[in-house]
């Protein structure tokens, strides 16, 4: 599947070298938490996760953290931006479920609680940042619901999003649904198993090809590949892996 160059409608600043990129949806459909590659000529390409794809557009958001996210955020309204996918699995919440959110991985979980929402489904929402100005469409999980943890206290409960998840009733069936930083998965996933729930975890792996051939985002010996069984990985996925919060590898196949 080749890049489709599609100008930029809208561009949505969240604060600190954070933005939303509003596209013309080039594919019918999406489910959160798949994800995309974005080229940029002179820069290749990088996946980023899908935060909102609603009628005919589709929205990514985006953190400068290397070269290519901080081009990203040159861009006008107006320029074009290539993209290829959707690629890799979903989350799937047929009862009841928590979501969880940390960082910029607040914004896949962001597609999910819209996609409920249309469904006419409530659930409960629990994001963490470092920061109050880390915390992206807060507004928006206001409405939800939403409670939200940040490490100084500037916004919400002064400590971790993962307290938040021990204050709330649950039953033997509500699925944790999680993206984040890997220390805040490794958090979930052991409240997963103390209050036996069942867990669906967004991962994070450095990504080339996106179509399961190349082998570079396999996860340790399981044969697990982020961008086709992953990015978001089950109980019986997640079994397997053993490098959950552990060193992984970068495209140079160093640790």
């Amino acid at each position: 599947m080749g890049h489709k160059a599609l100008p930029i409608l809208r561009i949505i600043d969240h604060g600190p070298d954070t933005k939303s990129f509003v596209l013309p949806a080039p594919f019918p459909t999406s489910l959160p938490g798949q994800f995309v590659f974005a080229w940029l000529p002179g820069l290749g390409e990088k996946p980023f996760s899908i935060s909102e794809q609603h009628g005919d557009e589709i929205e990514l958001t985006v953190k400068a953290l290397g070269p290519f996210s901080r081009a990203m955020m040159a861009l006008e309204p107006g320029d074009k931006l290539g993209l290829r996918g959707p690629y890799g699995s979903a989350f799937e919440v047929p009862g009841p479920a928590v979501l969880l959110g940390g960082g910029i991985g607040i914004a896949p979980i962001r597609f999910l609680a819209r996609q409920l929402e249309r469904q006419g489904r409530s659930v409960p929402i629990l994001l963490g940042a470092r920061s109050k100005d880390e915390h992206v469409f807060v507004s928006d999980f206001e409405r939800l619901g939403a409670r939200f943890a940040t490490d100084d206290g500037s916004l919400g409960h002064h400590g971790f999003v993962t307290d938040l998840l021990r204050d709330l009733p649950m039953t033997s069936d509500t699925t944790l649904c999680a993206c984040g930083p890997e220390v805040m998965l490794v958090g979930v996933r052991g409240v997963a198993a103390e209050l036996e729930l069942p867990m669906q975890l967004s991962m994070e792996r450095y990504m080339k090809c996106g179509l399961g051939i190349c082998g570079q985002c396999c996860m340790d010996g399981s044969g697990v590949r982020c961008c086709v069984e992953g990015p978001v990985l089950d109980d019986a996925l997640l079994d397997g892996v053993t490098e959950l919060g552990q060193t992984h590898r970068d495209g140079t196949g160093r640790r």
